[in-house]
């Protein structure tokens, strides 16, 4: 069996097993900790500039229809291991958190849009004022999303930063006007026909004056189905 041949500096051959190498490892071993020891240095540059958690926003995870704050236990474990401070993350819970039959009647134990929305801006002021932060990120999913969308365009209006929207039927669940048609879903209804009317100079669906972010699954979805049971219309394509 051939032993592992290695060149020294000079050109010559030797077994790597040949006290003749040593300078080379102990060279290579040297050049080794200085490149570690100039990573570290970066790494120590890249910390200082990181913002320190007293410059990050504050962010409010928004869960969507009949859920619970509880969503969104990863999420904040997750920002948290990143460095995000703790007190910054907040998960709300929205009191009656289904929408209601028809948004424009009263319902025992169901919200309207409006209250979802009146609700977020309170607890956005709330985390400003603990913060002492000028502006929050919203965080939302499914119907948190409109709650968000309408909070920024009354009471949360410069306010906030950033709104990330997951999963959020901004166009409606269904489009049908003749389908419970005040329902806060319909993409025909009032509801979300004066939400996606266009606003600012570019005519855009969502409010100016803020980063916006739109998440959706184009082959995952429990609503496009050949059946209208998930919308209340069994039997119905």
């Amino acid at each position: 069996m051939s032993t592992p041949m290695r060149e020294t500096p000079g050109g010559r051959p030797r077994s790597s097993g040949s006290q003749a190498s040593t300078p080379l490892r102990r060279r290579a071993m040297l050049a080794g900790m200085a490149a570690l020891a100039a990573g570290a240095a970066l790494l120590q540059a890249g910390c200082a500039l990181k913002p320190s958690g007293a410059e990050l926003p504050p962010i409010v995870f928004v869960h969507g229809n009949g859920d619970s704050a509880a969503l969104w236990q990863a999420q904040l474990w997750r920002f948290e291991s990143n460095g995000w401070p703790r007190e910054r993350l907040l998960a709300v819970n929205m009191p009656n958190p289904s929408a209601r039959d028809d948004n424009t009647v009263a319902q025992d134990g169901r919200s309207s849009a409006a209250d979802q929305a009146r609700y977020l801006a309170a607890e956005v002021d709330r985390v400003l004022a603990a913060t002492g932060a000028k502006q929050v990120v919203l965080f939302a999913n499914s119907r948190g999303g409109n709650a968000v969308r309408s909070c920024i365009e009354a009471g949360c209006a410069g306010k906030v930063s950033h709104a990330i929207l997951g999963g959020t039927p901004n166009h409606g669940v269904w489009a049908i006007p003749s389908f419970r048609p005040n329902n806060e879903f319909n993409g025909a209804g009032p509801y979300l026909s004066a939400l996606n009317a266009p606003k600012g100079a570019n005519g855009d669906e969502v409010s100016p004056g803020l980063a916006w972010l739109t998440l959706r699954s184009d082959s995952n979805d429990k609503f496009a189905q050949p059946d209208g049971v998930w919308i209340g219309a069994k039997g119905t394509p």
